[in-house]
């Protein structure tokens, strides 16, 4: 939730830019594109009623828009701006006496005193923005705190600072600090609202803006009970006497305190907890994991199916080449003997069968072959959608009706064609078989040598074209490239984004680098060696040579290892930034963790002391945002820290403090709005949430104190 208490909708001034004048449709077009939920019209000297009804009936329930004006102060002599705003329900008399105090006279000449102010204006429940430091012209400390005297409620008094930075800075020192757009340009307006304040809390009317200021307790609690909260009774010391209630909010819940008192131990009970109700945690602790097994640059858990990729892994051609043997082919010495002996028995003489020559099957059995898969392809596909119930309530059943009968005439013509293709085949087979079978059987009874059904040339180069084709396919596939997977680790702040990124190879009895490991074994000799032997095979095809060279294939040491071209893959995995080979530093491995711990979908994040390691820079550009974006998703983030940026930058719905003395130990939960820590056991007074955290986290009053001073006011 944004809220901008310093805009201008018109050009009023003699220096007021032209770009301040604002229609309502422009308006309403721009606030609908912002995150602001909370507005204030602020014009120099001037308050325009009608405009703002206007604007304010136009995005209603988009946005709530305030009365006020910024006014010309002059005193003793100094001129310094001061923006006054007022409850909506007292708009129409606030114009009233904006115009009675103004009357005629020019908002370039217009100024009026702090007494002025307070007392026309103070009974309108109103609340007082000054110009402060930086943001000119200002008012000085001695105007404030007369200011301050003034006003009936002094936390009514806010110091508009120029930016967030220097709002950030005032608050840490104790001033009540706010900074709003100063609009100049309304078209730059969706961009500048991005770095607008954000109200931790949803605050749904400007009576619980004030109460806000205030720290009204009961307001507070109303607020927070929006949010889940859940009581949880831990036992994290395995101690009977320290079992502890335990309030945990959907937001950010800190953890913190001195060293040893028992902060981790709480995370992990909490863990625990969780754990037991189904949910899945671990607390992450800075440091105790490395980079390098986070993403697994060993490779150990990779798994990479190379089908996936567009690539075969040629398991059967693998197996059919080392299979592979000789087809002889019919020698003339067989034609020579045949042919040389003549016929003597009778019987045989008048046997005609034998005479005939075989017919090819080879074709007639893939055609069978084909004509089955279709068939079976089409039965898949029918119990497919017979089988998906979900699809029949799409289609309904008069669709699918009309696909049935369409599919059952696909296959009833399928099968009448497959059943008379297994015929053709079948009947070339027996006639093949017979053929072989009374030339063999004449041979035994005549004792005269076999007649040659065929010369085997046909099975000879069919069987060399065979052993091409699979060679071929493996090469083919081995000199395939693979696009490196790429995902992100994590942000570096300005060096930028890093990546890891896996290179993938295929062996191919070339690669020799180091850095390329095998996905699926631990030695290099036998891929390197296999890739290596297949593609000497696919020159000696057509040679004496071949079955010497696949006999040498076989006969290499656990050649048997590869099996399919998923054996052969290598990968070597590393990180990179600007795409260029990269080794995070200790540190940058702790901040990439951290992002990407955080960065997972979770639905509660455990962790343990995030700072160490880190620099503040990142802590606060990079990880506290992120924190909070889990807290608006409502998640359950819960930090044990001794950082300051963490602890309190984040606004926390839930500050659990822990205390030891010589009695013991002390759990305290509150938060920085009421400013108050209640002890859970009631043995102690409440505590000031304010001191104990400048106490624990910035090291005491005096110290945060000199770092000020020695920083300077910015």
């Amino acid at each position: 939730m944004r809220i901008d208490i310093h805009t201008h909708t018109k050009k009023v001034k003699q220096g007021d830019s032209e770009h301040r004048n604002i229609d309502v449709e422009k308006f309403t077009e721009i606030i609908r594109e912002t995150d602001v939920k909370i507005l204030a019209i602020t014009n120099h000297n001037h308050f325009d009623f009608e405009q703002y009804i206007e604007f304010k009936n136009n995005v209603e329930g988009i946005c709530q828009i305030w009365a006020g004006v910024e006014f010309d102060i002059l005193e003793e002599g100094r001129r310094a701006h001061l923006i006054t705003i007022v409850n909506p329900k007292n708009a129409q008399a606030f114009s009233e006496k904006i115009n009675d105090i103004i009357g005629t006279a020019s908002a370039d000449t217009f100024t009026i005193s702090l007494e002025d102010v307070v007392s026309n204006f103070d009974g309108l429940d109103a609340i007082f923005i000054a110009h402060y430091h930086s943001k000119k012209p200002s008012l000085t400390d001695k105007d404030l705190a007369k200011l301050e005297s003034l006003v009936l409620n002094p936390k009514r008094v806010l110091k508009e600072a120029s930016n967030s930075i220097s709002a950030g800075i005032y608050i840490n020192h104790g001033h009540n600090s706010i900074h709003g757009s100063d609009v100049q340009n309304w078209s730059d307006y969706i961009k500048d609202s991005t770095s607008l304040p954000e109200l931790r809390l949803p605050v749904e009317s400007f009576e619980q803006f004030c109460l806000l200021l205030d720290k009204d307790d009961t307001t507070i609690k109303t607020i927070l009970d929006k949010k889940t909260k859940e009581t949880i009774q831990l036992n994290p010391f395995n101690n009977v006497a320290e079992l502890m209630d335990i309030d945990i909010y959907n937001d950010i819940n800190i953890l913190f305190g001195s060293k040893g008192t028992g902060k981790t131990d709480i995370l992990k009970a909490l863990s625990k907890y969780y754990n037991g109700k189904g949910f899945k945690t671990e607390v992450y602790e800075s440091n105790s994991k490395k980079i390098d097994d986070v993403f697994d640059l060993k490779g150990t858990q990779l798994t990479i199916d190379i089908e996936q990729l567009g690539i075969d892994d040629c398991s059967a051609e693998l197996v059919s080449l080392r299979n592979a043997t000789e087809k002889e082919i019919t020698s003339l010495s067989k034609y020579k003997d045949y042919y040389s002996v003549d016929a003597t028995n009778k019987i045989s003489k008048n046997i005609k069968i034998d005479k005939f020559t075989t017919l090819d099957e080879n074709s007639p059995k893939r055609s069978f072959e084909d004509i089955k898969n279709s068939l079976k392809k089409f039965q898949e596909f029918k119990n497919y959608y017979s089988a998906d119930t979900k699809l029949i309530e799409i289609i309904g059943n008069d669709l699918l009706g009309d696909l049935e009968n369409v599919i059952d005439r696909i296959i009833e013509k399928i099968n009448s064609e497959s059943g008379e293709r297994f015929i053709d085949y079948k009947s070339i087979s027996f006639f093949n078989k017979l053929v072989k079978l009374f030339v063999s059987e004449i041979s035994k009874k005549t004792g005269q040598p076999e007649k040659p059904t065929k010369t085997g040339f046909a099975e000879y180069a069919s069987n060399r074209i065979a052993i091409e084709k699979d060679v071929n396919r493996i090469l083919e596939n081995i000199s395939k490239t693979i696009e490196p997977i790429i995902e992100e680790v994590g942000n570096l702040g300005d060096k930028g984004k890093l990546y890891c990124k896996t290179n993938l190879l295929i062996q191919n009895g070339k690669i020799s680098d180091a850095k390329y490991k095998h996905t699926n074994s631990t030695t290099k000799i036998p891929q390197k060696s296999v890739a290596d032997k297949i593609e000497l095979i696919s020159k000696h095809i057509y040679a004496n040579t071949l079955f010497e060279k696949i006999d040498e294939l076989k006969k290499i040491e656990s050649s048997e290892s590869v099996s399919s071209i998923n054996d052969l893959l290598l990968f070597h995995k590393h990180f990179t930034l600007d795409d260029e080979f990269y080794t995070p530093s200790n540190g940058e491995s702790s901040m990439v963790l951290l992002h990407n711990e955080l960065m997972k979908d979770k639905e509660i994040y455990l962790i343990d002391e995030p700072e160490k390691s880190l620099g503040n820079d990142y802590i606060s550009d990079v990880i506290v945002p992120l924190i909070k974006e889990k807290a608006k998703s409502g998640k359950r983030v819960i930090i044990a820290t001794h950082d300051a940026n963490i602890a309190v930058r984040t606004l926390p719905y839930n500050s659990i403090y822990r205390e030891h003395d010589i009695n013991g130990y002390y759990t305290y939960s509150g938060n920085p709005f009421s400013n108050s820590l209640v002890c859970s056991s009631d043995k102690k007074e409440n505590l000031d949430w304010k001191s104990i955290s400048m106490k624990t986290l910035e090291g005491g009053k005096s110290a945060f104190g000199e770092r000020g001073k020695i920083y300077g006011n910015t």
